[in-house]
């Protein structure tokens, strides 16, 4: 954990670092911690010079009056900016740094490679990472919450060397890089992994508890799912972003669109007919959507909680209507009312030829359900299309990513038509660099070269 020590220090940087990263100014409201050497600050000791201490007596030193009080330690901020250009960073670009050969990678090695991904990712123009750290009800820190991570450890059977995440976040903040933390909240490991969870975390006790198994960990095509219908397992998911909050200098909490996995009435049955029974009047699609607000409003209210400035947004799929009928993300609900979240950032992951989603008038529809100034609009954006040069589900414009290079930096351009725009988001790291050799991808460097020197001097203000 980052200690006071290097939290007073970061405070009194904050405004000449901030001011310097990708030509982002951070909010008044909202500064952050850098790095460098302070003396009386960095303890928040107040010491007496000799001369002045020469001067008084014993009594006179020993003494306080009552009405002394001891200076309060400033409250530290959040550094978000007010142009917020993030770049996700995702198990599948940690997957080969955190670990090799079946182990936890050593400290050393992991920190010299850890240290070219942010390099790059600030010579991109990035100002804020998008951190994975919960993908599969794990963990890539230690927590009393979740089991360690097999893509950190090698094995969900191995336990943590050292955590990865305090160095992340140390190194992030001293380029000044925003950190927010990324949680997939009810997607689970497979069945064949929760066997090598230890004991001691609940999740492995409701699996092997007859009774709350099937109620409270459904499986999908063997894949086990949290049912967030469940109060008990909600708890579980803000005891774990509480955990993560409390334990780590983080500047946000994101959670991704991995909502519910199925229209199937199985996955929930058992919960869904309790509720029924107890008096229940919502039908079962009405349920879902009432289960996953209180997950979501909880997670904003424990965020907020947590520490001055911290925001919590959500991720959603691009196209609206599977989010809501699939997915049962009340997105509408989050999006105009207050206290649910600080900005919706929907992965618009299509180009302007897309038959059925394309890029601007998806833009459009998802800043129309905005209707309260608490809530901010993020586009989310891939080089998934750019790396493949084709996308099968587009219709005649599948062959569009292929035809053109610069179809990000037109995407970028759009953004600045809308009003309530204040960033953008990118997934992920791979399609820039291999993560492990440091390398540049090859397959989208054309279409990188459009828009990242774009992404430099954009701004939504």
């Amino acid at each position: 954990m980052i200690g006071i020590k290097r939290t007073v220090i970061y405070l009194l940087l904050s405004s000449i670092l901030l001011s310097s990263a990708c030509g982002a100014v951070p909010t008044v409201a909202e500064t952050e911690t850098e790095t460098a050497e302070v003396t009386t600050a960095v303890t928040g000791e107040i010491t007496e010079t000799e001369t002045e201490a020469e001067t008084e007596t014993e009594t006179e030193t020993e003494t306080k009056t009552e009405t002394e009080v001891e200076p309060a330690e400033p409250e530290k901020k959040a550094l978000i900016y007010d142009d917020i250009k993030a770049l996700w960073i995702s198990q599948y670009d940690m997957s080969g740094i955190y670990a090799s050969g079946g182990k936890q990678r050593n400290k050393e090695e992991f920190t010299k490679l850890l240290t070219i991904v942010l390099d790059n990712t600030v010579k991109n123009h990035y100002n804020t990472i998008i951190f994975q750290v919960r993908p599969f009800a794990d963990s890539m820190y230690p927590s009393q919450v979740y089991p360690p991570s097999y893509i950190v450890t090698g094995s969900y059977a191995n336990a943590h060397e050292y955590d990865p995440f305090e160095i992340l976040i140390e190194l992030a903040h001293e380029r000044g890089l925003s950190v927010q933390a990324w949680i997939n909240p009810m997607r689970a490991m497979l069945t064949k992994e929760i066997a090598l969870v230890s004991n001691e975390y609940k999740i492995k006790q409701w699996w092997d508890d007859k009774t709350l198994k099937s109620q409270y960990l459904p499986v999908v095509s063997d894949r086990v799912y949290l049912n967030i219908g469940e109060p008990e397992v909600r708890q579980l998911i803000v005891d774990g972003a509480a955990e993560l909050l409390s334990k780590y200098d983080v500047d946000g909490l994101h959670m991704d669109d991995y909502f519910y996995p199925t229209t199937d009435t199985s996955f929930d049955l058992k919960t869904y007919n309790a509720y029924k029974a107890d008096g229940g009047k919502k039908n079962l699609g009405a349920f879902r959507k009432e289960c996953l607000s209180e997950l979501v409003k909880a997670l904003y209210e424990t965020t907020k909680a947590s520490g001055a400035g911290r925001i919590y947004g959500i991720s959603p799929a691009g196209n609206m209507q599977t989010v809501i009928n699939s997915h049962y993300a009340d997105v509408k609900k989050w999006c105009s009312e207050d206290g649910y979240i600080d900005y919706i950032c929907p992965q618009v992951y299509f180009g302007f030829e897309h038959k059925t989603v394309p890029f601007d008038k998806t833009c459009d529809q998802w800043q129309s359900i905005i209707k309260t100034d608490s809530v901010k609009l993020m586009i989310g954006m891939s080089l998934g299309k750019a790396k493949s040069g084709v996308d099968q589900y587009a219709g005649a414009g599948k062959d569009e990513w292929s035809k053109n290079k610069d179809v990000l930096q037109r995407c970028l351009q759009y953004t600045e038509t809308l009003e309530k725009c204040t960033g953008v988001a990118y997934f992920c790291y791979q399609y820039f660099y291999n993560p492990v050799s440091g390398a540049e991808e090859s397959a989208t460097k054309k279409e990188r070269n459009n828009f990242v020197p774009y992404l430099e001097t954009i701004t939504w203000q």
